[in-house]
């Protein structure tokens, strides 16, 4: 069993009506839950998109907003007024988060996230509360994690800071004092530490989020039915992720959690690597059209225009039932082609090809919904003659149409590598190459039938 068996496993809104109610009858409290993160860009000495990464490439910010939305359900379900800081995948400003509760003059506001390390060797739950806090603030902080430590079972991180009292203070921006009401009670949960193969494992339980979810409504409703209410500078952080950070060396969450490196590169395939063109810039990489498309959509070479075949293509791709591609997008040419001794040499995929491709774009399209962030095809068909000139492999599986290059919008090429692994782990169709090439800022993938993992200069 991954927990306890008297856990409750099963996740239904009804059962959960005898929350305990905020004192004074049919009033009932104000409550804010915060998923933390979200999005595909970090903005600039705020919010960071994502942190925490799981050795399988599961995402802190997925996560949070997947228990959020759980622990608002559970709580308005009892009867309070319970509201997400965002509902979708987006990111918000530190003080945008907390406005939400002052706004609202909320009684309570929780945000929520998991933990990392630089080694990827602690464990633990933890709740934070900011560094000028109420006492208001330490109870609800006391209530969550009281209520969170029999569903993680994990050391408890409170204690062995301050054994005394349980009480941990840090410089959290969400948390800060002046940007919530005077009464509001606010905490932060760092539910366990994502970055542990175990923990990933059990998180992607649905039973175990489910009881995590319960666990924090019922720490605030333990915090409300012992509360009251009346009525009438230094540098803070977005997590424990970033203010351990800040005591660091390490100039990126990135470095401080070991995610720009490959740490074990594993060789198992006839045929290893790919060499060939370098596709991706390390910076910038992303024209102005494709920063500002939709779906992640850029323009392809003019030639495409009068291609005979390219109706034919586009109704092949539209057929794969593609969420976040469009069928111009895998005839992406190649850096190479457009300038220097191979421009123009490479070509569009000949037809008896073209299924060759579905299952690495099927793999890409899903790797694509995983990070919530725009991807760049970057190289996927290339001629024998381009592929010569780029001093490609012989048997390329770019001239077999069976491989795509690509970069994305946000993390890096190490998180791109976990989640295309797992993806891989759990769909044969998806078994093949994955080769990380982290200083060009890109991934390679294909579906060859074998599995061969690498790593590129």
């Amino acid at each position: 069993m991954l927990w306890k068996s008297d856990y409750c496993y099963n996740f239904e809104i009804r059962s959960f009506q005898t929350l305990a109610s905020w004192p004074g009858g049919t009033d009932m409290a104000v409550i804010v839950i915060d998923p933390g993160h979200g999005g595909s860009a970090t903005i600039q000495g705020d919010s960071t998109w994502n942190n925490a990464v799981g050795p399988q490439g599961t995402l802190e910010k997925n996560l949070t907003l997947d228990i959020g939305l759980k622990v608002k359900a559970l709580l308005a379900a009892a009867g309070h007024d319970a509201t997400a800081t965002r509902t979708t995948d987006v990111n918000l400003r530190l003080r945008d988060r907390a406005k939400v509760a002052k706004t609202r003059k909320a009684d309570a506001f929780v945000s929520i996230h998991f933990n990392g390390s630089t080694n990827h060797d602690a464990q633990g739950t933890e709740t934070l509360v900011g560094l000028n806090h109420t006492s208001r603030s330490a109870r609800l902080s006391l209530a969550v994690q009281d209520a969170l430590l029999p569903v993680t079972g994990l050391r408890d991180r409170n204690k062995s800071f301050d054994a005394a009292t349980r009480i941990k203070p840090q410089a959290l921006g969400v948390l800060k004092l002046a940007d919530h009401d005077p009464e509001t009670a606010a905490c932060l949960a760092e539910i366990s530490f994502l970055d542990r193969a175990d923990e990933e494992e059990r998180l992607r339980d649905e039973r175990y989020r489910d009881a995590i979810a319960k666990a924090i409504a019922d720490g605030v409703t333990a915090y409300l039915a012992t509360a009251t209410r009346s009525r009438g500078k230094a540098a803070s952080f977005g997590d424990a992720i970033e203010s351990e950070a800040g005591t660091t060396s390490s100039a990126r969450i990135e470095q401080f959690l070991s995610l720009d490196s490959v740490a074990t590169v594993r060789a198992r395939g006839a045929v290893p690597g790919e060499a060939g063109e370098r596709s991706a810039p390390p910076r910038n990489p992303f024209p102005r059209a494709f920063v500002r498309g939709a779906r992640g959509r850029f323009a392809i070479a003019p030639a495409a225009l009068g291609w005979t075949e390219k109706d034919d293509f586009v109704a092949f791709i539209g057929e794969l039932g593609l969420t976040h591609f469009h069928p111009d997008e895998f005839l992406e040419l190649g850096a190479s082609n457009n300038a220097g001794t191979c421009k123009g040499l490479n070509a569009f995929p000949p037809r008896e090809l073209w299924p060759r491709i579905a299952n690495t774009a099927l793999m890409l399209d899903r790797i694509r919904a995983e990070m919530g962030a725009s991807i760049r095809i970057t190289s996927c068909y290339r001629s024998p003659a381009y592929n010569a000139c780029v001093k490609g492999e012989p048997n390329s599986l770019h001239s077999q149409f069976n491989a795509i290059d690509f970069t994305c919008l946000a993390g890096t090429p190490e998180i791109w590598r976990r989640i295309a692994a797992r993806l891989r782990s759990e769909d044969p169709r998806f078994t093949g190459g994955i080769g990380v090439y982290p200083k060009q800022n890109f991934v390679h993938i294909d579906t060859r039938g074998s599995v061969a993992d690498w790593s590129g200069p």
